[in-house]
């Protein structure tokens, strides 16, 4: 059966983990991968999913704030991007409609970042 790991997104076997990475869902091969590296993908996954989400709240907000003052320059752009949504529609229900008719260049944005379809998931 095995498990998943949250890095690489793939199913491994046990086998492929240690003992933190069973608790922690990080295969071996990703554990050895630099910490920045690590952070950088858990940052993105974070912000996409931010979008996922039915309603991103205050909570969300402020860690989307906490974010854009990264030192990563791809997740300080993804974060902004988000917050400026959030702040703009914080509600999924009718997002993209709402944007496309009011702040077309955010769509555009969300666009070009490949945000715009962990908006569909």
């Amino acid at each position: 059966m095995g498990h998943w790991c949250r890095i690489c997104g793939s199913i491994r076997p046990n086998e492929k983990f240690s003992g933190k990475g069973h608790r922690n869902h990080i295969c071996k091969a990703c554990s050895r991968k630099p910490k920045e590296e690590i952070e950088e993908i858990e940052q993105r996954e974070e912000i996409f999913n931010y979008l996922k989400q039915a309603n991103i709240s205050k909570k969300n907000i402020a860690r989307l704030e906490t974010l854009t003052c990264s030192s990563n320059k791809k997740i300080l752009e993804l974060a902004t991007i988000v917050l400026e949504v959030a702040r703009i529609k914080p509600n999924k229900k009718r997002r993209l409609k709402f944007l496309a008719k009011e702040h077309g260049k955010l769509l555009l944005k969300l666009e070009k970042s490949g945000l715009i379809m962990a908006h569909h998931c």
